[in-house]
């Protein structure tokens, strides 16, 4: 599927010739599941999520000189 949905944008990069085009790929989710974890913060990852966080904004401070 990943194969099908990469050779999708190459067309479409290839043949979109205006502005917004759009492609509509033939797959769907079998659930919806994964809105349920899409983006979730509760105890159980906020910490994590904090460091993550913290992390990268060091990075990102570091890349800036």
């Amino acid at each position: 599927m990943q194969r099908a949905i990469i050779g999708l944008a190459l067309d479409m990069l290839e043949g979109a010739w205006s502005p917004c085009t759009t492609v509509r790929a033939p797959f769907q989710w079998p659930d919806h599941q994964w809105r349920h974890n899409f983006m979730r913060v509760d105890d159980d990852n906020r910490e994590e999520l904090a460091r993550a966080g913290e992390e990268r904004r060091r990075l990102q401070e570091s890349m800036k000189y």
